[in-house]
């Protein structure tokens, strides 16, 4: 799905159950694939605990385009009177507004400063300096978090 020349990605998760952050880390993961940084078969990878007991440190993808659109529960049936829908429609409404205003605002922003850019080499705002490129360390390699188990010791080990 494109939005003013910015791609969106939507992504349906299902399951019984989520850890906290899952998600986030789940999407962190398929960034990191989608941007060729790390393999597909990293996935099956992390899956196996045999291989990978524990959970490489990684960033977690940013909360903010990410969105729980719905909640299902068997036998649950969730009802919203119309009053409801009505002023959830307007906040929602109020929201979309707000955020185009502050999108117009900083655009203007990034294009005075663009323009005040305008003219002057790259490397006089760098001050002659390149910068380095940032080294991706896969996620196999990486330091990884403490088991459960681990933590329990810890907990268990404080009393």
């Amino acid at each position: 799905m494109r939005f003013e020349g910015n791609e969106l990605c939507v992504i349906k998760i299902e399951g019984s159950a989520f850890l906290w952050h899952q998600v986030r880390c789940m999407v962190a993961v398929l960034f990191m694939i989608g941007e060729g940084l790390e393999s597909i078969d990293v996935v099956d990878a992390l899956l196996d605990t045999e291989k990978t007991p524990r959970k490489p440190q990684y960033a977690m993808a940013p909360e903010l385009p990410l969105v729980l659109h719905s909640c299902e529960f068997k036998d649950v049936n969730f009802t919203c009177s119309t009053d409801a829908w009505q002023a959830l429609c307007t906040q929602l409404e109020n929201e979309c507004r707000m955020y185009q205003l502050q999108s117009a605002i900083f655009r203007d922003a990034h294009l005075s400063c663009l323009t005040l850019a305008e003219g002057a080499e790259q490397s006089s705002l760098n001050n002659g300096k390149s910068k380095k490129p940032v080294s991706h360390v896969p996620l196999l390699s990486r330091p990884t978090e403490p088991s459960y188990e681990e933590r329990c010791a810890k907990l268990n080990s404080g009393k």
